[in-house]
This record gives structure tokens, C-alpha cells and sequence, in this order.
């Protein structure tokens, strides 16, 4: 999600969240993984009224063309650049997955991947958007899988945004993950929002965090993100799911300046960063990601439906 920088107020930032996980079977080499844990995908079919709007189930083989794959800098971070190449579909968990693994480059530079939908979205009146998507976070040190708790510095991220003249359209971040090893990791929900490009209003006040109870290894490490965007009678409302559980509820009241009338179109982004432009927030010398990270996104589907 894009952010100012708490050491430089004059920058915006984009930032990689994603969504959480790992893996606590027994670690296995990434050749076994294809054959195992065949388990059925969480994926969100909605019944009537709901109608589809877009969906990528992430075949292997597909070249992602309803994506934009970025080349560039994180926004966020001095350590991790973004290659168009790393993302890629695979066979993950017995799932054809969308793919973004972290490669180390350097001792302070790291190479990862971010996608934008070239698909986008907003509510009209009365009506109301559903979009889910289901993701797992895993580590590997070598032939041995990690769980994403044991890593530190990892930055993924799920998010709805309008990159054009950030903030002036909002950014939804259903799910931010940072992971703080040997401390406890934590996911959460934001808002951002401004009138004028490149500066947030809000600063972290809409920052909700996962509940406490929030076990990031369980389900096999795959859980269900969903956000829930609707304008009944031109009031706005986001709620923010994870395994069918509420996180946030956001209004125009949820924090002083939003306006949540002036939020969309938006694109659907998965990135996954590594590092921070603020030491104090993740310290460079500590990062450890093990051979890498990788974020695996099973599916990801926007229902809408009249309210």
C-alpha cells in the first residue's frame, strides 16, 4: 500500500502486503510439494444475487494478462526491487497458484514482484463489491520449508488502490503482513485517502490489527481475504473479512478527513516487499528471509450484487 514514511513525510509510498502463512506439515523438498495437501480451494462462490465480475483461478501456463507485472522500486523500501519476470504460476500445495518469490541480490538488496489488475472497480449507488482471494505465506531454507513467523522483514500484502495521483482515490488494504522473528509477526487493515496527490490525510489512524486469536499456520497456512465494498443511499461502508471472520468495519467516521465517497476505481494489487525505508520500523541488518519468501495466491474472484 502506498504510505508516507514515518522518517520522511515527503514521500508517498507503495507498499507489498499480503496475506499470511506457512506451512506446518512436515518440510519437504519443493518438488514433493505438487503431490500433497490436495486439499479443495477456500474459494468464495457466491449464489445469487451476487454476480461475477472478474476472476483469475491462476492456471499454470497462463502469461497473467489480466495483470500488470511492475518493474521498479518499492516505494516503501530501500532494499527490494520489483522484477516483471518473478511473477509466475506454479503448482503450489496441489493449487495452481499465482507465484511471488523474494530473491536475494545482495547483502541489502532484494528482488520480488507486484501485480495490478488492469481490471477495476467502485461501487455504485446501491450496490455492493465482494472481492476475495486466497493466499498462503511460506519460507524455504533450502529444500526445508519455514514458516513465515521465522522470517523477519517480510513485507507482503492484498490491497485495492487507484495508483494514478495516490491517495486522491483511496487505498484498501484487506491484508499487511510484517514478520518480526524472533517477536511476534502481525497482519493488519488500513485505509489511506488525500485531496491532493502524494499527500495521506489520515496518516495510520484507519490501521486495524488482526484479531489476537489470528493463527496464520493453521489451514494448512491458506486463509480467505475479503473485502467488502458497498454505497447504500451514497453512504459508504468497507468491511474487511478474514476466514469469514470480521476485522474491520470502516466508515467516513472511522478517521478524521475520509471521505470513502471519493475512493475508486481501483485495481487489485499483490506485491511482496522486503525491508523499509524506516530502520527504526524494520532494521536492514536483521532482515532474514532464509533462501526466500514466497507468497502463493490460490484464486482471486469480485462478486457484485444490488443492496
Amino acid at each position: 500500500m502506498k504510505k508516507l514514511n514515518l522518517l520522511s513525510l515527503a514521500l508517498s509510498c507503495v507498499l507489498g502486503f499480503a496475506s499470511c502463512s506457512d506451512n506446518t506439515s512436515p518440510v519437504l523438498a519443493e518438488d514433493q510439494l505438487a503431490s500433497v495437501n490436495n486439499s479443495k480451494s477456500t474459494g468464495k462462490i457466491a449464489g445469487a444475487p451476487w454476480v461475477k465480475q472478474f476472476e483469475d483461478t491462476f492456471n499454470v501456463g497462463s502469461n497473467l494478462s489480466q495483470w500488470t507485472k511492475e518493474q521498479r522500486a518499492d516505494y516503501n523500501s530501500w532494499y527490494c526491487d520489483y522484477a516483471s519476470s518473478v511473477p509466475t504460476t506454479q503448482w503450489r500445495d496441489g493449487k495452481q497458484c499465482l507465484e511471488i518469490k523474494t530473491t536475494k541480490l545482495s547483502t541489502y538488496k532484494y528482488q520480488s514482484g507486484f501485480i495490478s489488475s488492469n481490471y477495476q472497480y467502485k461501487p455504485e449507488n446501491n450496490t455492493e463489491y465482494m472481492l476475495s482471494a486466497n493466499i498462503k505465506l511460506v519460507a524455504m531454507d533450502g529444500g526445508t520449508y519455514k514458516s513465515f513467523t521465522q522470517t523477519y522483514g517480510a513485507w507482503p500484502a492484498f490491497w485495492s488502490v487507484q495508483q494514478n495521483a495516490w491517495p486522491t482515490k483511496g487505498e484498501i488494504d484487506i491484508m499487511e503482513g510484517y514478520s518480526f522473528a524472533p517477536n511476534a509477526s502481525r497482519f493488519t487493515s488500513n485505509l489511506f485517502y488525500g485531496t491532493s496527490s502524494g499527500t495521506n490525510l489520515i496518516g495510520n489512524s484507519a490501521e486495524r490489527n488482526y484479531p489476537g486469536n489470528f493463527d496464520i499456520n493453521g489451514n494448512g497456512g491458506w486463509h480467505l481475504y475479503e473485502s467488502f465494498w458497498k454505497m447504500k443511499d451514497n453512504v459508504v461502508t468497507v468491511t474487511i473479512k478474514v476466514d469469514n471472520v470480521t476485522v474491520s468495519t470502516y466508515t467516513n467516521s472511522s478517521a478524521a478527513n475520509l471521505n470513502l465517497n471519493n475512493f475508486g476505481p481501483h485495481s487489485i494489487i499483490f506485491n511482496l516487499n522486503v525491508g523499509s525505508k524506516d530502520s527504526n520500523f524494520i532494521d536492514p541488518n536483521k532482515i532474514n528471509l532464509f533462501s526466500s519468501v514466497m507468497m502463493w495466491v490460490d484464486d482471486v474472484t469480485v462478486y457484485k450484487r444490488p443492496i
